[in-house]
């Protein structure tokens, strides 16, 4: 039988979830047969720290084997990716990347040499796998581009695991204002300041997450909650009717280093939206465009100025619908179904 051994990483709990997605991929994997590979944590001592790469070597040396499998998730320490690829070389098991986060495309100018230098470097420790879980179809043709050679898997969206409990009954839309959820590290959304210019009397912007700017200079048309813990967040959207699942400095488009990178990143947000039976609004460009249209589970936009439109043409049955399949695929993701898909076809 093959095993699947995954290398430990420390998970931080924060309010913008930036811990949770790792969290369901460890409670996922791990529930599927997969064992993680011990570690020190960032906080132990320098006598610690300095046995973690070989503790990881000797474990990984005695138990992976040949048609075992041996999973990193990047970014991940250079010099383990290294190792674990002569590692494989000796003992003849498959080396998996889960590509969690590609920091040299996040805030990078394409058109600039020392980003690209920077991602292929990046891409050099990707490229180190076998078999690759990039985050969607874009991402795994940019990784084709600079030359990862590896099986791919690409996972589509986020899972975001829930129980039935953890989410509220479906609030039909009446004859007041539409309801658009936005949540995460609003520090880094600077376009959450430009939403007074987007179109449309009718729609309200609740937002969600720790921000240190002045909230005072929010538009009049965003409504601050505060921040709730991830676990706590599905139950907080009830009542609104469409998640926003965009990033940059512009309501015109998702510009910017954090805007582009939606081109090949799947955003966590997404995730949470879907899970909690929300449908969603996503830019046009990114990768998750596909996974939204395929799974009819919300609309692919250019403008935030699309929305007034889209929202004022729709029928009563059309908005049924969109919360009939968003639903659908709420059930998958808060079971953890896409990782469990690509965790079962590394076999």
């Amino acid at each position: 039988m093959n095993r699947v051994y995954m290398l430990n990483q420390k998970i931080d709990r924060a309010y913008n979830a930036a811990g949770k997605a790792m969290q369901d991929v460890f409670s996922v994997f791990g529930r599927l047969g997969m064992k993680i590979i011990p570690g020190f944590s960032k906080d132990a001592g320098k006598l610690f720290k300095a046995l973690d790469i070989p503790f990881m070597a000797c474990y990984v040396f005695f138990k992976a084997g040949k048609g075992d499998f041996v999973i990193y998730s990047y970014p991940e320490n250079h010099i383990k990716i290294k190792l674990l690829g002569k590692l494989k070389k000796v003992k003849g098991f498959k080396l998996v990347c889960f590509v969690n986060d590609l920091n040299s495309i996040r805030y990078g100018n394409f058109e600039d040499e020392s980003v690209k230098a920077g991602i292929r470097d990046e891409l050099y420790y990707v490229g180190c796998a076998d078999i690759v879980m990039p985050p969607n179809n874009n991402s795994e043709k940019l990784l084709r581009e600079y030359g990862v050679t590896g099986r791919m898997i690409p996972v589509g969206a986020w899972d975001y695991l829930l129980s039935d409990n953890q989410t509220a009954p479906y609030e039909k839309h009446g004859d007041g204002k539409w309801k658009l959820a936005f949540a995460g590290n609003l520090d880094k959304s600077a376009f959450l300041f430009e939403l007074g210019k987007v179109k449309g009397d009718d729609l309200s912007f609740e937002l969600w997450g720790s921000i240190t700017k002045d909230i005072n200079e929010l538009p009049c048309n965003c409504v601050y909650h505060g921040a709730v813990a991830p676990e706590e967040l599905p139950r907080s959207l009830a009542g609104c009717h469409f998640g926003l699942v965009w990033d940059g400095i512009s309501v015109n488009t998702c510009d910017g280093g954090l805007g582009v990178y939606l081109r090949y990143n799947n955003s966590h947000k997404c995730g949470l939206y879907l899970a909690s039976g929300i449908p969603v609004f996503v830019w046009k460009q990114s990768g998750l465009a596909h996974f939204v249209a395929e799974h009819g589970c919300g609309y692919a936009i250019e403008s935030l100025d699309e929305i007034d439109g889209i929202l004022n043409g729709m029928s009563d049955s059309e908005y049924e619908k969109l919360i009939e399949n968003t639903e659908k695929t709420a059930q998958i993701l808060r079971r953890g179904g896409l990782l469990e898909s690509a965790y079962r076809k590394m076999f």
